[in-house]
């Protein structure tokens, strides 16, 4: 019996995700964590062994760590991935 060879991606163009756009995760943006629904403010940007994490703070002041993984929040309703910010230029 003989095999046939396909090209390495059979998924059809229309099927494939597009990149989300990403967003630096500047103090006070307000997103929604898509896994969850959870709605904060982000409070800090961290490096762990696990990636990177963001703390987001909700209105009643209650704080969770997520890890910022590709297309895990909502911004204004449409799926975004989170990035550390840019960190300032030492002053000279």
């Amino acid at each position: 019996m003989r095999s046939r060879q396909y090209g390495p991606d059979l998924t059809p163009p229309w099927k494939k995700t597009r990149p989300a756009p990403e967003v630096a995760a500047e103090p006070g943006l307000v997103v929604e964590e898509a896994a969850t629904g959870f709605c904060g403010a982000v409070i800090r940007c961290e490096k762990t062994a696990q990636g990177p994490v963001v703390t987001l703070e909700d209105r009643f002041g209650k704080h969770r760590v997520f890890p910022m993984e590709p297309r895990g929040f909502l911004l204004e309703g449409r799926t975004v991935t989170l990035v550390r910010p840019a960190s300032a230029a030492p002053a000279a």
